[in-house]
């Protein structure tokens, strides 16, 4: 069902739109829960909504459906925002402690 939705979006070349129906959704009863992350796509979506929300009772015949949002908060992935030896060592070392004992067995400087 979604799916028909994304593609009516996309003939209206409502790409931002089709962009936030790809985030994960959950259905509780009558109410259908997208899963934002915090910034743009809260503004967005408030937009959205009242549209969405009348295509969506529209094709599944029931007057009574909400649709509406909760942020969460997305995972920092640390890896993208290493840039220099130390970083990446110390970046290493908290995966695995072990490192910091072969570092210092063998003399390994991080920065060269």
């Amino acid at each position: 069902m979604l799916e028909e939705v994304r593609v009516e979006f996309g003939e209206g070349h409502k790409n931002m739109e089709m962009a936030l129906l790809k985030q994960p959704f959950e259905v509780r009863g009558h109410h259908v829960v997208f899963f934002l992350s915090k910034g743009l796509q809260e503004d967005l979506f408030a937009k959205l909504k009242p549209e969405l929300t009348g295509i969506l009772r529209r094709k599944l015949h029931h007057p009574d459906l909400e649709v509406g949002f909760e942020v969460r908060e997305a995972v920092a992935d640390t890896s993208r925002n290493l840039y220099t030896s130390s970083e990446k060592f110390v970046f290493l070392m908290k995966k695995s402690p072990a490192l910091k004992d072969l570092a210092a067995r063998f003399g390994l400087e991080t920065d060269f």
